[in-house]
């Protein structure tokens, strides 16, 4: 009987060179399951509300925490999420005052320190306040991802933890003025070394040694190699949190955990990898390869996707020097397969809740995987879906880069139809994403209607209106090629792509890669 050699990996959050900037801190999607040490996932998009009420401000903490009675019983009934005590928005909108009253509009989330839901607020009294962007990371993927990149910095300074998010973020104030000037990059909120070593507290003095990133958002990153000289991540080689590394004479069979939700898995068979090869042809494996497992954006997915695409997943293979053993190119669907000597075992989860909520019927669920030689979707025929389970099982000698869990959507009856007038429009995102320099943006038209589909950048400001014009019923696609109004390329960074179709307002986060 084979023991289970693997890590149980949860939590999508920073990874190695892609860090999480504050915004992305806040967010986690309702309904998340649990499984060995908890995940929390992020979404695609906003639902947007409105709310109105009393600002409670609480002062007894080492930062004030905001909270807003909706009421009118003095309680408070949401954890107004501002961000760090240190953020002011380019708008001019200031932090509101205890006992004033003020009507927000931003995304619900659960909060997890206080059991209440909170609001990841975009609006104050119609004042901008920040995006309406979810802002996230599918952990991180630069070919020879762990090569080192950037220069290595000891500095000392005192931390700054805002826990006014749905997991704590650090920075570092070196200069003594009480603002940060790095952000430390410790990995997933969970992530404690077998040292023993846990995260620094606010105010306490320390040293770190680590390596400096420039971020997008002002702020530097530092990703935190040591605390006090004491190690906290190896400083070369893949972070503990991002896969596994597999012998190629393995005896055992080997399970590898997806990196943010350890209820994904893949078997390894023992010495599966003796003479394996990918599907153009045959290869000799080295030593040892490191696998990377995890749950991404089904809009990051490449291809066009059909309407039930409700769950995507990325698998790499990697030698010890960090090159991908998957094919060629990077983020956008460019990777293979790859072809075992022995049947290896994907299991894939998925949540009742999930489904109700998208309107998805469960007896419909497939298994799809990305086919890059022809370009397009095929359905993975002997995959099993265990509906008791939550599961969806596929055993073969075939591992694919790309897959997705599809559904289709429930029928409704002739009254309901009849009550519920279709959609008008639904946009299907961009691909690739991210992108250099050009993107393709995907929708379809269940009318004939206006469409106008708007950019903006991080500070809420608009760089170029793509479209508004009217289209037919049917699909359609309009390319972006990352330049604004004056014909300028933009910076890389994160873009919300806003389309409206009449009433209908859907957004979208695109990714510029430079």
């Amino acid at each position: 009987m084979y023991g289970r050699n693997g890590i149980f990996c949860a939590g999508l959050a920073v990874f190695g060179f892609v860090s999480l900037v504050w915004l992305s801190g806040l967010l986690a999607q309702p309904g998340s399951h649990h499984h060995g040490r908890g995940h929390g996932s992020f979404p695609d998009s906003l639902n947007t509300i409105q709310v109105s009420g009393t600002v409670i401000v609480d002062s007894s903490s080492v930062h004030p925490l905001y909270y807003l009675d909706e009421d009118g019983d003095t309680r408070p009934d949401f954890v107004l999420m501002l961000g760090p005590w240190w953020y002011r928005p380019e708008s001019g909108a200031e932090w509101p005052q205890h006992g004033e009253q003020v009507t927000v509009t931003g995304s619900i989330v659960p909060h997890q320190s206080t059991g209440l839901s909170g609001i990841i607020v975009f609006t104050i009294n119609g004042q901008t306040w920040r995006p309406a962007v979810a802002v996230g990371s599918h952990g991180w993927h630069e070919g020879r991802f762990w090569e080192n990149q950037g220069d290595t910095l000891t500095v000392s300074g005192v931390v700054l933890v805002d826990t006014t998010h749905y997991y704590p973020m650090y920075f570092l104030d070196v200069d003594g003025d009480s603002l940060p000037e790095y952000k430390l990059s410790l990995g997933p909120f969970w992530y404690r070394p077998d040292n023993g070593l846990e995260p620094p507290a606010h105010g306490q003095q320390v040293t770190i040694w680590g390596r400096l990133y420039e971020s997008m958002m002002g702020i530097n990153v530092l990703t935190v190699y040591t605390i006090n000289g004491r190690v906290w991540r190896p400083a070369n080689g893949p972070a503990p949190w991002a896969g596994q590394w597999i012998r190629r004479d393995h005896a055992d069979s080997v399970w590898v955990y997806c990196v943010n939700d350890s209820a994904n898995w893949i078997e390894f068979a023992p010495g599966h990898m003796g003479h394996g090869g990918m599907g153009m042809g045959g290869m000799r494996w080295p030593d040892s390869v490191f696998v990377q497992f995890w749950e991404i954006y089904p809009d990051s997915l490449p291809g066009t996707h059909e309407p039930g695409f409700f769950r995507g997943f990325y698998i790499d293979m990697n030698d010890p020097g960090g090159g991908s053993m998957m094919g060629m190119g990077n983020w956008g669907g460019h990777h293979g397969r790859m072809v075992f000597e022995k049947d290896h075992r994907l299991v894939l989860h998925y949540d009742d809740d999930e489904l109700g909520r998208l309107g998805l019927k469960e007896s419909t669920l497939s298994l799809r995987a990305w086919d890059p030689g022809g370009g397009q979707w095929r359905q993975v025929t002997n995959a099993v879906v265990d509906p008791a389970a939550n599961t969806v099982t596929y055993t073969g000698k075939e591992l694919n880069t790309y897959y997705a869990l599809s559904a289709e959507p429930i029928a409704t009856t002739v009254d309901e139809a009849v009550l519920q007038p279709p959609a008008r429009f639904e946009l299907l995102g961009n691909y690739p994403n991210p992108f250099n320099p050009e993107t393709a943006i995907t929708f379809r038209l269940y009318t004939d209607g206006r469409i106008r589909m708007e950019i903006y950048n991080l500070l809420g400001q608009k760089v170029l209106t793509l479209i508004d014009d009217t289209f037919p019923a049917g699909l359609h696609r309009v390319k972006w090629d990352g330049r604004d109004y004056a014909g300028r390329s933009l910076p890389a960074g994160i873009y919300l792509l806003r389309v409206q179709a009449g009433q209908t307002v859907a957004l979208h986060r695109m990714t510029l890669l430079k």
